[in-house]
């Protein structure tokens, strides 16, 4: 007599693959939320308002990828910091304890640097430059 069908094993397999592969797709989704997170804290942009040319390679109207850490601020790194209720770009001339003393690359700029308001605490640097997308360019590396 001919039998019709399949017969099933007699013991389950150790490993299901529809649940391994289940189990790894949770694990990739629950690591990328994680990474995006991270991500999403450390690091962010900054537009450098028109008219502000105190970093002579970075053009007014660009967009800038930034370090939030504060690891990022190093000497000569070109940085967005808030001083004077003003977020200006400039760059990092030298970094004491806590504090930072930023000066504009370019003398003739209108926007003030410590020269005019002293060293800034490093809370008021909101980030290091990474990357600039130039308006209307591609991309190219800044810092």
């Amino acid at each position: 007599m001919a039998v019709s069908g399949t017969v099933p094993a007699r013991t389950r397999p150790r490993v299901d693959p529809s649940s391994l592969a289940r189990w790894v797709r949770r694990l990739t989704l629950v690591l990328a939320v994680g990474l995006g997170v991270w991500c999403y804290a450390a690091f962010g942009t900054e537009w450098v308002p028109p008219g502000m040319r105190t970093v002579p390679s970075i053009a007014p109207g660009s967009l800038c990828l930034v370090d939030r850490r504060a690891s990022a601020v190093q000497v000569g790194r070109d940085v967005f910091v808030r001083a004077q209720g003003v977020r200006l770009l400039t760059r990092v001339q030298a970094i004491d304890g806590d504090s930072v003393l930023v000066a504009n690359p370019d003398p003739m700029a209108p926007y003030p640097d410590s020269r005019a308001f002293g060293a800034l605490p490093r809370s008021q640097v909101l980030g290091a430059v990474m990357v600039v997308f130039a308006p209307g360019d591609g991309a190219r590396g800044g810092g």
